[in-house]
């Protein structure tokens, strides 16, 4: 078929010739894609509104010989709120880069769309930072890397809700008397915190009550983390 529609979210975008835009798609069925908007910045045009960052929405396109043509767009939702504010832009610019970076075209993560989906929509509210912190976790397993934490990487024993335990950047989580000198310290908050974010669904967890020193340091660990395996491309705190 040469026409086809697909549901994606615009993660990218780009100037081309005089008058139009290249869309790179985050789609939920194709992975991502670039895709063409004629006509996207001449003023007044229909295709312009679609063609920012974050927007949500089903795409028609022509697959042409050459670049994939957006012939139609229905709006699903754009994350208008997170524009008003530069933390949320800022995260959710980082979101999308991340996925620009880790992700191949032609290459379906339904996982991973699902959860960008509801990142951009619900990093418009008020728990944006928690929102984030779940978008990384996801991330990471989805690629296959997600962090042991629950017995410890070294001795392979359980790891209880204990104080003395410590974070291996290559793997996850430990005794500390087992743990390297380049292992992070953990408490048992934090820990119970990445796991509940594993357990949980995307709602029950952005809602959840965390202080803000728990909150940070399972972050930064995070990030740490996420560095060490897909290279230093997130910063220590996108807070």
């Amino acid at each position: 078929m040469r026409s086809s529609k697909t549901e994606a979210i615009v993660i990218k975008r780009r100037d081309f010739g005089e008058k139009d835009r290249i869309l790179t798609l985050f789609t939920r069925e194709d992975g991502k894609l670039d895709a063409i908007s004629k006509g996207a910045r001449r003023p007044g045009s229909r295709f312009s509104y679609f063609s920012d960052i974050g927007s949500v929405g089903q795409f028609y396109i022509y697959q042409s010989k050459s670049i994939p043509i957006i012939t139609d767009y229905k709006p699903i939702f754009a994350p208008e709120a997170a524009r008003e504010d530069f933390k949320k832009t800022e995260k959710l610019s980082f979101a999308f880069r991340l996925i620009d970076k880790l992700y191949h075209e032609a290459d379906p993560h339904t996982k991973t769309y699902d959860i960008l989906k509801h990142t951009t929509k619900e990093i418009s509210g008020c728990h944006y930072q928690m929102m984030f912190l779940i978008f990384l976790l996801n991330v990471i397993d989805d690629l296959g890397m997600r962090p042991k934490l629950d017995s410890c990487t070294i001795c392979q024993k359980p790891v209880m809700n204990e104080n003395q335990i410590s974070f291996v950047l290559d793997s996850g989580v430990c005794h500390s008397n087992c743990a390297n000198e380049d292992a992070r310290q953990m408490n048992a908050n934090e820990l119970k915190l990445l796991r509940f974010i594993y357990q949980k669904p995307y709602n029950e967890i952005s809602r959840a009550r965390v202080s803000p020193e728990v909150f940070d340091r399972a972050y930064v660990l995070i990030a740490e983390y996420f560095n060490w395996h897909f290279g230093k491309i997130l910063p220590e705190k996108v807070l």
